[in-house]
């Protein structure tokens, strides 16, 4: 854990030291790191406590340092999702319009707010660089792999939480919380994939597929509120209220889909525990194993004796009156 959140530091750090190259791109880029490394973090609560809420708070702020205009650039994302189902040619030659409109948007805040986030970036840097000196003596001796399975469970948890909270109907905000702790739980699912191979090749891509869905509609919902602010956006009023309704019915076909994939992870019939990070042997590789042989003079098994639990306060056997 040490190693992957210093190779994370690392990684955020040469990204924001090349932002210049391509901003959107290399600042976007840091900022998902920056979530990774709080995934780690979260991981190390139940173990280490304190260097988990200093760690998690502080690429929490890296990552609102870089935030800049990240808002524009999602309306076009959300434009570009959105136009798969735009069949009319009158619409879409306005929703193109609307596309580069955006686009252009998000260049000049960019450039508006470029002296102040050259400034943020480069104290990000020196803030990055004192951070990998920190991880280097982080006290992780005594870290075991049954901390790593507490922390992965709490976040799963959480996950079940959000989603027992959630309907249909649910207000934006309920969904916004889930997708969060979707987001790190897949981040976690990823960085434990040598522990837990089997969850990561299974579980993580699923997991992933419901933070996309969840992300999309975010998105949506921004470009909602753009269209709620300046109505006037696509010029032609029936082209507003066609887009919105795509809108509203893509939502409602995201959520629906989210909620389907989250009942299949979450549910009450699901598998939701993460009691072992080692993958369970399948159906084929016990098929593989050789028969098993015994001896003609073998005995038959026999139940077997159970042994009381340990004494918690010493090495001693409980005895049992």
């Amino acid at each position: 854990m040490q190693r992957v959140l210093r190779e994370q530091n690392a990684r955020i750090l040469a990204l924001l030291s090349q932002w210049q190259v391509s901003p959107a791109d290399a600042i976007h880029r840091a900022r998902q790191g920056c979530k990774r490394a709080r995934a780690v973090a979260q991981l190390l609560k139940p173990a280490m406590p304190y260097a988990a809420i200093v760690e998690n708070a502080f690429y929490r702020d890296i990552q609102k340092r870089v935030a800049y205009a990240r808002d524009a650039e999602a309306l076009v994302e959300a434009l570009d999702y959105l136009e798969i189902g735009v069949t009319e040619p009158r619409l879409a030659e306005s929703v193109a319009m609307l596309r580069e409109s955006l686009a252009a948007r998000a260049v000049r805040e960019l450039e508006a707010h470029r002296t102040n986030l050259r400034d943020q970036i480069e104290l990000a840097c020196h803030l990055l660089g004192d951070a990998d000196r920190r991880l280097a003596g982080l006290p992780s001796s005594d870290l075991r792999r049954r901390d790593l399975r507490r922390g992965a469970d709490r976040k799963w948890q959480r996950c079940v939480a959000g989603f027992a909270a959630l309907d249909a109907g649910s207000p934006a905000a309920g969904y916004h919380a889930w997708r969060r702790q979707v987001k790190y739980a897949a981040n976690q699912t990823q960085l434990l994939a040598k522990l837990a191979p089997a969850r990561a090749l299974t579980i993580g891509p699923r997991l992933r597929e419901l933070a996309s869905l969840l992300g999309h509609a975010q998105d949506l919902e921004l470009l909602e509120i753009l269209l709620q602010e300046q109505p006037d956006a696509l010029r032609i009023d029936t082209h507003v209220q066609r887009l919105r309704q795509l809108i509203a019915a893509s939502l409602v076909q995201l959520r629906h889909r989210a909620l389907q994939v989250g009942a299949e992870l979450f549910g009450p019939e699901a598998n939701s525990s993460v009691d072992a990070l080692e993958p369970a042997v399948t159906e084929q590789q016990y098929a593989r194993k050789g028969a098993a042989t015994q001896a003609p003079d073998d005995p038959g098994s026999r139940p077997r004796r159970v042994i009381p639990d340990r004494d918690p306060h010493s090495s001693r056997r409980r005895q049992y009156r």
